[in-house]
């Protein structure tokens, strides 16, 4: 009977290494899965850090490229309000140039009525402009006398009319 023991707990030995054997091998798989895990986590960690860095240039340059078109927006709009600030003083003055023309045109139509003066309510520098002197006609009337090209053509034209 003791051999029947010994060979017994030989058996039960065989089985248990047997059975860490097969313990280790598994647990031999699970640690090469981990470490290829390991390896491709290292691979994904190290492109997720280069797009970082790739994103941060990026947006660095999106900065650099809107502060830039920022401050050409901003020259324009400067020389866009200058812009703005001529025309408003050509119109004032070509309005009031206009002014003189029409009442120099009826003057010389009609000299019989005379132009009623209109006060003006901003001084500005085109009103501040020499006005056109006058010439005496052979038949006792006042025209005034062009200055500009275009007074020229505008007195020639109503010449022409009467």
């Amino acid at each position: 009977m003791g051999e029947w023991i010994r060979l017994a707990l030989d058996v039960l030995l065989i089985a248990m290494v047997g059975a860490g054997f097969v313990q280790a091998s598994r647990l031999i798989r699970h640690l090469t899965g981990l470490q290829q895990g390991r390896v491709e986590m290292e691979r994904f960690v190290r492109e997720f850090s280069a797009t970082v860095v790739r994103a941060e240039i990026g947006i660095k340059n999106l900065k650099q490229a809107a502060r830039e078109s920022g401050d050409d927006l901003e020259k324009l709009v400067e020389k866009a309000l200058l812009v703005r600030d001529e025309l408003g003083f050509l119109v004032d003055s070509a309005d009031q140039v206009a002014e003189r023309l029409s009442q120099s045109a009826a003057a010389a139509i009609r000299p019989d009525v005379k132009p009623e003066a209109k006060p003006t309510a901003t001084k500005s520098p085109a009103a501040e402009a020499p006005q056109m002197s006058t010439v005496r006609q052979p038949d006792n009337r006042e025209l005034p006398v062009p200055s500009s090209r275009a007074e020229k053509e505008l007195l020639q034209a109503l010449q022409k009319l009467s």
